[in-house]
């Protein structure tokens, strides 16, 4: 098997990491780093330090695959059980970083610029009243699925481009989610949001 390229299948990637022999099991994890670093970039490149950043998680990510081996019962799904992996990793560190900005020292006497999102958000100018722990709160008890959470939570409160969400949700699904679903997903579910009485009520105090 080739360093540089994936082998045929998941199924002998999978073999490969699973090798007694060192050196093909070295060749079989050099294989995933290359197919898992692209997609976690792509996750990260909003980042200033996306590249070092995208290293971090990917390497993380292999170290997780590596003892957590033996749960992927299905070796011919092997790349896409990896790949939720180092998405939920990168989506828990995008998270983490959030958690961590600074907030603005109002005793220096400086007002704080007005943050910038990535993207424009005019269907939630209102949650963006809120904190990011108070909507994740509410979100874990309104009537929206899973994918609808991710959907949301992803693209206004992590950072994540809808391409990157898709692709996650692709991986979960087992069956193509294009960014177009995702944004349709949103859109639904925000409106929802809005009329949802635990939700209106905090808005209202916001």
């Amino acid at each position: 098997m080739n360093a540089q390229n994936l082998p045929l299948s998941s199924s002998e990637l999978y073999d490969a990491c699973r090798s007694a022999e060192l050196t093909v099991q070295s060749t079989g994890y050099q294989a995933l780093w290359r197919y898992l670093y692209p997609f976690v970039f792509h996750m990260v490149r909003q980042q200033p330090d996306a590249d070092d950043l995208a290293q971090d998680c990917a390497q993380q990510a292999l170290v997780r695959i590596h003892q957590r081996l033996l749960e992927c019962y299905e070796p011919n799904a092997f790349r896409g059980w990896a790949r939720r992996i180092a998405g939920n990793l990168t989506i828990d560190e995008l998270r983490r970083r959030r958690r961590l900005v600074p907030l603005p020292d109002e005793e220096e006497g400086g007002q704080a610029a007005p943050a910038s999102a990535p993207y424009p958000m005019p269907d939630a100018t209102a949650l963006a009243n809120l904190a990011d722990e108070e909507i994740r709160a509410l979100l874990t008890q309104a009537p929206l699925s899973e994918r609808s959470q991710r959907a949301i939570l992803g693209r206004y409160f992590d950072d994540i481009p809808d391409e990157a969400l898709a692709q996650v949700e692709s991986d979960l699904a087992g069956a193509p989610v294009l960014p177009s679903h995702i944004q349709v997903t949103r859109a639904k579910n925000l409106a929802k949001l809005r009329n949802w009485p635990p939700m209106r009520a905090c808005l209202s105090t916001a």
